[in-house]
């Protein structure tokens, strides 16, 4: 399946839920924590349990108050709490609907046997709705999101920029688009900057007008690379889809950056569609590799941590964030899955925007919003937060500051910094740190942290 930034990225979240989604069966992918995410209410309505609750409210009427009375907003239940933007508010605050709304726009893979990654679009769609009806919008002012769904295609991926070039948008939200070479030079030409999201290409992840709170498959590779060292390991294979996005990313960062630790290496490429796994790992045990990276998602996860044994391999399996979704781990014997480091962009111990992310899309997606839709959660909340500080919002300032910007709060990441770059000849990723994790029953707990906080790949690279 196809792989990018966030395809290899997962945040861990505490509810159940899917992954990214794609036709091909392996390939570098990338994604958040999966959680369930379907709208039971309206917002601001009642969820469908209130009527008990109710019940138990008046029964329990004496109890100790809370720091504030829930008025049944997702804001409510983390009222005073700190989170990427100062304290959660006590209350919701709605936009003014008479308010000029600001238009995003968005470019999101969909209905493509290549790929499909609807949760990207519904996760933003319910960070929007959740802005909008809790958090004031943009002070005061509602956003328009409109999505435009593209297809593997470079004429529609074109086309969407195109549109949103003609939308009066200040900034254009990306989901996934293995198609951005045609469509960044259309956002280019128009000074719009496009704001990720995942970066399926290489073109994005060198883009000066792109802005990503993530490190894509290169602060990956390096962040297993650092760790394989850390714990004695004395060579590691990069196994990886035939594909651009993670071949430049293996051979110019994951193997400068494991050589310098004093690793030896060993490139496997195998198809990025349709590729017997089996070949594949027999082929990085017999290079004698003691540490072994992965690039797989979607069903090449399952065959990769159970033949690995099965090959006599003792070493340490690095698998994408993808590979931890919960349906996964769950037909993985658990002695297995607890030997096995996966990464993640969202910080373990970040448990309120986490719990919020949860809460936020239970309540305003309309559709399946986890795995990937992490991501576009993520950077949707940072975009909000970003205009609010602006005195003039459009497409230029929001270039400006983002631009600019240094150590700026993540929701659920590390700070991001854009004004210098932190991984060499790749500018657009702003937040390439990562951190990486054992999930011991099902991705059900809390995982352990395996890298002991945040590795910032940002030093890793040699001079």
């Amino acid at each position: 399946s196809l792989g990018g930034s966030e395809w290899f990225i997962r945040d861990w979240s505490d509810s159940d839920g899917g992954s990214a989604t794609t036709a091909a069966d392996s390939a570098a992918a990338t994604t958040d924590a999966p959680s369930s995410t379907t709208a039971d209410t309206a917002a601001g309505g009642d969820t469908e349990n209130d009527g008990e609750n109710d019940t138990e409210n008046d029964s329990d009427a004496d109890t100790e108050p809370t720091t504030a009375p829930s008025d049944g907003s997702v804001v409510s239940e983390f009222a005073g709490e700190d989170w990427f933007a100062g304290t959660v508010p006590d209350s919701a605050t709605a936009a003014d609907d008479d308010a000029e709304p600001i238009v995003i726009a968005m470019i999101n893979q969909e209905n493509s046997p290549a790929g499909s990654f609807p949760e990207l679009r519904a996760a933003s769609e319910a960070a929007v709705a959740f802005i909008n009806a809790e958090l004031g919008g943009v002070n005061g002012r509602p956003i328009d999101l409109r999505p435009c769904i593209t297809d593997f295609s470079v004429e529609k991926s074109q086309a969407c920029a195109q549109e949103a070039a003609q939308s009066g948008a200040v900034a254009v939200a990306s989901g996934i688009d293995v198609g951005a070479n045609a469509s960044l030079p259309v956002l280019e030409q128009n000074g719009l900057p496009l704001v990720g999201g995942v970066p399926a290409t290489v073109a994005e992840m060198r883009a000066t007008n792109a802005t990503f709170f993530s490190g894509g498959t290169t602060g990956a590779y390096m962040a297993f690379a650092e760790h394989a060292a850390r714990e004695g390991r004395t060579k590691i294979a990069f196994a990886y889809g035939e594909f651009e996005s993670f071949e430049v990313p293996v051979k110019e960062y994951g193997v400068p950056v494991a050589e310098s630790l004093g690793l030896e290496t060993e490139l496997v490429p195998f198809p990025l569609i349709g590729a017997d796994m089996l070949p594949v790992l027999t082929a990085a045990v017999d290079s004698g590799a003691d540490a072994i990276v992965v690039g797989a998602a979607d069903t090449a996860c399952v065959p990769t941590m159970t033949m690995l044994p099965e090959l006599g391999f003792e070493g340490q399996l690095y698998l994408t964030g993808a590979c931890a979704a919960n349906e996964i781990l769950a037909q993985i014997p658990d002695d297995v899955q607890a030997g096995v480091v996966f990464n993640s962009e969202g910080g373990v111990d970040q448990t309120t925007e986490s719990a919020l992310f949860d809460a936020a899309t239970e309540r305003y997606a309309t559709e399946p919003a986890g795995g990937a839709g992490t991501v576009t959660f993520r950077s949707t909340l940072n975009l909000w937060n970003l205009l609010t500080s602006l005195d003039t919002i459009d497409a230029a300032s929001v270039s400006e500051a983002l631009a600019t910007s240094v150590d700026e709060p993540s929701f659920w990441g590390h700070p991001y910094t854009c004004a210098t770059e932190q991984v060499p000849g790749m500018p657009s990723l702003c937040a390439p740190q990562q951190q990486l994790l054992r999930f011991i029953d099902d991705g059900v707990s809390q995982p352990e942290d395996a890298s002991d906080g945040w590795i910032d790949v940002s030093t890793l690279f040699p001079s």
